[in-house]
């Protein structure tokens, strides 16, 4: 059983269908044929004409311009209800180290040293000797000091091998150094299992037990000393014993911290206010990326010191500038303190003083065809001009995006590849740094006090694909149609993009424009079911309906061939046996990845934004049949539909390009068709005895009809709209066609297609 997504038992029934069509191909009136373009050219509507029309309204029925996803054409959207059915720890002591000893009230905690460990034995414990001196009896210890019973039942040790540890340490005693224990903690009994017994227990008070004593004086002499280095190092100020505090300290730590931009830190090592205000106005102002500050030579006199530094500020689309200023330090309260005052931050700044920038642009870069010719002039075409962009007064809202290398009014690029390509084109600005008032660096321009100028760079040009001949070539072909026509050529080999003309300007269709690519995506189909078994000895039967999932799929014209080869079937562009081949061997991911490869569900990385050709996932059968001949939720654009029939004539697909420098990033590798040769002749079928066959194409063209349509039915008779599509390539070019509500693509846009062709 395969993996192919199906209605589940007692799943609602599709809804019936939109149309007579189905999803098809080219219709006509006539009896269909082989030989004949199948399609219904419906009433044009009226249109400029001449040149490349001014803009046009797209179809009331149908909009092109960018918007969510929706299912078209005439299939269901997926099924729903409405249509029909479908812990803590165990008491006890404790385990672990006890906690180190209390020091004496006014000295630092010390480093915990390692505590008398009794030794085991295997004979019973002597009495405890008498504690010393200081220390109370077992019997004297407060409640709160006792050592915890075991609680009934616990299977904690209590032989000598475990020693329970007191909760809290005894107080602090000289004693306890005299008998030579860890500070804080009494001695214990070589074989004791504690430092005391527990309450009630014996008390053994024999010689033998007594520690050996010293004179006190020596002994709080010694302990006083080793008290004073302990917390001396445990307090952290055995820094200011190696290294007392100094002004090269502060500048150092000052400097550190302006170069990581941290200025609360520089503020905790300075006197004065408003030190991070003045910074970051600074940093907003001419747009610093980075500082890099170098300390220079230090002098001291007395409570006051001079530090020299080199600052470097790295300017957003300037460069560095360089300059050099001085800390003044003082010393007060034995800490030494940066004295902050804006000249800190430059020698020239007084109170209530700023740095702001003025940028001069130089000549901005050029946009030029593939011969070297400007595309970037008043009298381009107007598809060019619709690519090259626009360029204009920057605004305040351009400037959140742009930073402070742009002023209100400074040209930037608006649209297209102007916009895309702005850092480039209009190079970096040389740069004057000023001395304003706080709050007035839009007035910088006024000052005359410039502290330091960067030098800028003129704008570079950028080389595209285009080719004049071949686009003037192209607009002559688009506005033959009266209709909005889109056509996109490249070239196969390299994936360069040729040519892009429209007769309509209201927006880019060609690159922007989302339609359904109808049966003109029946090659990416039989790609799908070459890899999946099916070969060109196949034979196909083409029936008047098929039915996939409860859903009636037909032809163009009702057509039924009956037997048919693989590529009779593809020249005539056959629903009926497709779906039914695809029915039986193809299911949703099969025919995804097929899709994937030929650069559906990614975006194609050009130069400039472009929509991103999209193949969702067929949710079942009936989805993934409808899908299967471009209709559905299947969305793809001129631009992406050229490279179809490219990827066939190549043998790999590859991503188009229309910038050729700078060199794009990040384009992916070509893609092996694997059956790109026993697509060919299938193809050439399509324009010798197929659907396009009088499309009046010359030479040796290949080619794929398409006739995608859109829109909702209000009852199962109403025949829908459909757009015409005539994707092909003769040599090393590579075309696709797409008008409109244009109806059959053999007899519509097969034409144009043809007409392009020719002309070259």
């Amino acid at each position: 059983m395969d993996d192919r997504s199906t209605p589940e038992p007692g799943g609602e029934s599709p809804a019936p269908p939109s149309g007579p069509e189905g999803t098809g191909e080219d219709h006509t009136p006539r009896a269909p044929g082989p030989e004949t373009d199948t399609g219904t050219q419906r009433p044009v509507a009226d249109a400029p004409t001449g040149g490349e029309a001014p803009p046009e309204a797209p179809s009331p029925t149908h909009d092109p311009a960018p918007r969510g996803e929706q299912p078209t054409g005439a299939f269901p959207a997926p099924f729903s209800a409405a249509q029909g059915p479908r812990g803590d720890a165990p008491a006890g002591p404790p385990t672990g180290p006890a906690a180190p000893p209390t020091p004496p009230s006014g000295f630092p905690q010390s480093p915990e040293a390692p505590r008398h460990q009794p030794r085991s034995t295997d004979h019973p414990a002597p009495p405890a000797s008498t504690p010393p001196a200081g220390f109370p009896r077992a019997s004297e210890t407060p409640h709160d000091d006792q050592w915890p019973e075991p609680p009934q039942g616990s299977d904690h040790p209590s032989g000598p091998h475990e020693p329970v540890r007191p909760s809290t340490p005894p107080p602090f005693s000289p004693q306890l150094h005299e008998a030579g224990a860890d500070a804080g903690v009494p001695p214990a009994h070589p074989t004791a299992p504690g430092f005391a017994n527990p309450p009630g227990g014996p008390e053994h008070q024999g010689p033998a037990d007594a520690p050996d004593r010293r004179p006190r004086k020596g002994l709080f002499l010694g302990i006083g000393a080793s008290v004073v280095v302990l917390a001396l190092v445990g307090g952290g100020i055995s820094w200011f014993l190696l290294r007392p505090p100094s002004p090269e300290s502060t500048a150092e730590a000052y400097v550190a911290a302006w170069n990581s931009t941290d200025y609360a830190d520089m503020s905790q090592a300075a006197t004065g206010d408003g030190l991070v205000d003045a910074y970051k106005r600074v940093e907003k102002n001419l747009g610093v990326d980075k500082a890099a500050v170098e300390l220079g030579d230090i002098t001291t006199d007395g409570d006051t010191a001079t530090a020299s530094y080199t600052a470097t500020l790295s300017l957003k689309n300037a460069g560095d500038w360089s300059y050099e200023g001085t800390l003044p330090l003082t010393r007060a309260g034995g800490e030494w303190k940066v004295d902050f005052s804006p000249a800190v931050i430059h020698p020239d700044l007084g109170d209530g003083q700023t740095l702001a920038r003025v940028n001069e642009r130089g000549e901005r870069g050029h946009i030029l065809a593939s011969d070297g010719s400007r595309l970037d002039t008043e009298d381009a075409p107007g598809s060019v001009k619709m690519l090259v962009g626009t360029v204009g007064p920057a605004t305040k809202d351009d400037l959140k995006d742009l930073g402070p290398a742009y002023a209100v009014d400074d040209p930037i690029g608006k649209s297209g590849l102007q916009k895309s390509f702005e850092d480039r084109l209009a190079g970096t600005a040389s740069t004057s740094i000023r001395v304003v008032a706080e709050g007035e660096a839009d007035q910088a321009a006024g000052s005359d006090t410039v502290v330091g100028t960067v030098d800028g760079t003129a704008g570079q040009d950028i080389t595209t694909s285009l080719d004049p001949a071949l686009q003037d070539a192209a607009a002559k072909a688009v506005v033959t149609e009266r209709k909005p026509t889109s056509l996109v050529a490249l070239r196969p080999s390299t994936g360069e993009v040729l040519a892009v003309a429209m007769n309509a300007g209201d927006f880019n269709r060609a690159f922007d424009g989302q339609y359904e690519p109808g049966s003109s995506f029946k090659i990416i189909t039989y790609e799908a079911l070459l890899e999946n078994g099916v070969s060109t000895d196949t034979t196909l039967n083409c029936t008047k309906t098929a039915d996939v999932g409860g859903w009636s799929f037909k032809n163009a014209g009702d057509a039924a061939y009956g037997k048919q080869s693989l590529t009779e079937a593809f020249a005539t562009s056959c629903n009926t046996a497709l779906v039914t081949e695809v029915d039986k061997r193809l299911t949703a991911d099969s025919l995804t990845t097929t899709a994937e490869v030929f650069g559906m569900n990614a975006d194609l990385n050009i130069g400039m934004p472009t929509r991103t050709p999209s193949f969702p996932a067929p949710t079942n059968t009936t989805a993934l049949a409808a899908q299967s001949i471009g209709q559905g939720r299947v969305i793809s654009t001129p631009l992406h539909m050229a490279t179809v029939p490219a990827a066939i004539q190549n043998g790999s697909w590859r991503s188009p390009v229309l910038v050729t420098d700078p060199q794009l990033p990040d384009q992916p590798a070509p893609r092996p068709i694997p059956n790109a040769e026993q697509l060919r002749p299938m193809m050439r079928a399509v324009v010798t005895d197929g659907t396009a066959k009088k499309a009046g194409f010359e030479g040796e063209v290949y080619g794929k009809t398409g006739s995608a349509e859109f829109g909702t039915a209000e009852d199962e008779d109403d025949e829908l709209e459909s757009h015409a599509w005539m994707v092909g390539y003769k040599g090393d070019l590579a075309f696709a066609v797409v008008v409109e509500g244009g109806g059959g693509g053999g007899s519509v846009a097969g034409p144009v297609a043809a007409t392009f062709a020719n002309a070259v």
